[in-house]
């Protein structure tokens, strides 16, 4: 049988090169485009033209594109990808597609198992807008759009009203089929979910080639869905947390054994090459989290780097972001080297925590002044019901307006700001016996439920609980009151009406209060929840605090509840953990995740920490440190 034949013209590799050239059923010759006038096109049966290894469109030869021009009106397939010009067709400058996804809205062409209105995330590469009256008004198979959901929008007229839009299309004459983004590299761009992805390149390669394709065994860039039910649970904690370690290390996170702090992570962005945006701010609450599991480790494990990385990330955070100048300011924690005079409470509550348990646990009085003196700043800016304002600008912060924040209710009974704040304030009453931290910490976790479970949302319902399990524990452990022990055990309880057998907890907001979920697209912080029922899960705002919650919970209370739940958790993040040969994301856990496909999957509304964002303190230190933390129970459970 005569091997069909195909050409490429491309100046770069690629996976969906890759994937043609491999196809034992067809030629392929590739060459530059600079070769076009140089071919016999008359040979083959179709043309491919490749312009998406770079930001920068392929715009053709006057020449070249007369000879492939004269092939396409000879009727020859050929698929055009991101070249500036084509046929009628012509584009305006590129752009980032960050808030865009592509829907399937074609009744027209058919993509087999694919259903019409699946979004498809291609990540922040780059994308043409075709110009109004230059392209074929029929419908096409792809279009952009700029939408808050989860994974599935319902397609109307107005959907692909806009030409502009379109990404993947047949145009004039038929058997051209273009496409205006980036999209060769699908594959180490991220695209997903990854079972549609698979499905648009089949079409589009048996459309090409006029055979079967078979790319079920095509994997990923990534994989997740480690746990082992046959395996020893401990074994498998052991191992997540080593990679997750090795995930600081290999990913740049760590700078100079901890002598100059932590990055930040990683920003959700993945561009048409693969890269991905690495996030370098050094933020106070991410290099305090950071030290935790390198502390922990060194419980574990008895490896005294570890405990010098700890050491060395802990003196970077109280030596540089602790202010100490005299007067109002002293003790205010810094938010990050851009945020200089922000405070944020939950975050310094999160920078100091760890050193607070390396205190408790090691019986050392190293920085503890210095958490005091953080604290006593937070609890002279709250206000008389226990809650504090969001954060304080050092800006505004003159006589007058630290007298208000002191004298007049905060009326911000809000989980998501003040939870962890509360927390930090009771862990510090225990090493210190300073009353007014405790007194502080009753009164803010009161005013929250006392308006329970309608309080404050700012990601969703899903979060506020999630942040409440740690606070309310520590409540329990201080005060031996049994309300505040029944308060633990009805968050937890409510909690269990989001829970994913997977034991993982999904997005929920009831009567969607949430803030954040109104965000327009790109405007500003967003949920990822679309709507309720979504399989997502968010690894940056709630999950993430679980197994730390958890496991204290179980350490206070004594109940085999709560060491079930943490075991639970645990599996999840075992399942969830990235693993991939790429060092910049394996062994991290990312912010969205999608339980039914196992992968992630989100929407990009967030303008700052979309599906992709790994923190590395929000998310990969609280999580490990977590997994840790019950590894360590013979040690560390005889202290509560």
């Amino acid at each position: 049988m005569k091997k069909n034949k195909i050409i490429v013209f491309t100046y770069d590799e690629s996976d969906l090169l890759d994937l043609l050239v491999k196809q034992s059923a067809t030629e392929v010759m590739v060459l530059p485009p600079d070769k076009i006038r140089q071919t016999d096109l008359d040979n083959f049966d179709s043309i491919v033209i490749l312009g998406g290894g770079k930001d920068l469109p392929l715009l053709l030869d006057p020449r070249d594109r007369k000879v492939i021009e004269e092939q396409i009106h000879k009727g020859k397939k050929t698929f055009v990808e991101y070249v500036a010009s084509i046929g009628h067709v012509y584009f305006t400058p590129p752009e980032r597609t960050r808030y865009e996804r592509l829907v399937y809205c074609s009744t027209e062409t058919q993509i087999k198992n694919l259903k019409i209105g699946t979004l498809i995330e291609n990540q922040c590469g780059m994308r043409m807008k075709p110009r109004l009256n230059t392209c074929s008004k029929e419908t096409p198979i792809l279009q952009f759009v700029k939408q808050h959901a989860h994974d599935y929008i319902k397609v109307t007229d107005e959907t692909y009203k806009e030409i502009g839009n379109r990404g993947l299309w047949f145009d004039t004459p038929k058997n051209l089929l273009i496409c205006s983004f980036q999209l060769s590299s699908f594959k180490r761009s991220r695209f997903g979910p990854w079972d549609e992805v698979k499905k648009i390149i089949v079409f589009i390669m048996e459309w090409l080639l006029e055979q079967n394709i078979d790319l079920d065994d095509y994997q990923p860039a990534y994989s997740t869905g480690s746990y082992n039910q046959e395996l020893p649970l401990e074994d498998q904690i052991k191992n997540t947390a080593l990679a997750a370690k090795g995930w600081f290390e290999n990913a740049g996170i760590i700078i100079d054994e901890g002598k100059g702090g932590a990055i930040e992570g990683l920003g959700t962005e993945i561009y048409g090459d693969g890269s991905q945006r690495i996030s370098k701010i050094l933020r106070a609450d991410c290099i305090g989290e950071v030290s935790l599991p390198y502390l922990l480790d060194y419980l574990l494990n008895g490896d005294s780097r570890s405990l010098e990385v700890s050491e060395n990330l802990s003196n970077f955070v109280f030596e540089n972001y602790l202010c100490t100048e005299p007067e109002d300011l002293f003790g205010m924690m810094r938010w990050t080297n851009e945020g200089w005079g922000v405070c944020y409470q939950d975050d310094v509550a999160r920078a100091i925590i760890p050193q607070l348990l390396k205190c408790y646990y090691l019986k050392s009085n190293q920085y503890l002044d210095e958490c005091v003196h953080a604290l006593k700043f937070l609890v002279k800016t709250t206000g008389t019901d226990g809650t504090r304002v969001a954060n304080t600008d050092n800006i505004d912060l003159t006589k007058e307006k630290l007298q208000e924040l002191k004298t007049t209710p905060g009326n911000f009974p809000c989980a998501h700001y003040n939870a962890y704040y509360y927390a930090a304030l009771l862990l510090a009453y225990k090493l210190t016996n300073i009353k007014e931290f405790k007194d502080t910490a009753i009164k803010g976790l009161t005013t929250i439920m006392n308006i329970y479970p309608d309080t404050i949302r700012e990601q969703s319902e899903t979060e506020e609980y999630c942040r409440l399990i740690l606070p309310l524990s520590w409540l329990y452990w201080v005060s031996n009151n049994s309300e505040h022990k029944a308060w633990l055990y009805r968050v937890t309880k409510d909690l269990q009406n989001f829970r994913h057998p997977s034991g993982a907890y999904l997005e929920y907001d009831t009567g969607y209060k949430a803030s954040k979920r109104n965000s327009d697209m790109g405007d500003d912080e967003s949920s990822l929840l679309g709507k309720n029922g979504d399989p997502v899960v968010d690894m940056l705002y709630s999950n993430n605090w679980l197994p730390i919650g958890f496991i204290q919970a179980y350490w206070v209370t004594r109940d085999s509840m709560f060491k079930e739940l943490w075991e639970d958790s645990c599996k999840f993040f075992i399942h969830s953990q990235i693993k991939s040969k790429n060092p910049q994301i394996n062994g991290a856990w990312t912010r969205a995740f999608d339980v039914q496909r196992m992968e992630v999957v989100g929407s990009p509304a967030d303008n700052g920490w979309g599906p992709w964002a790994i923190e590395s303190g929000w998310t990969v230190a609280e999580i490990t440190s977590g997994l840790l933390m019950g590894l360590l129970e013979d040690q560390l459970a005889k202290h509560y």
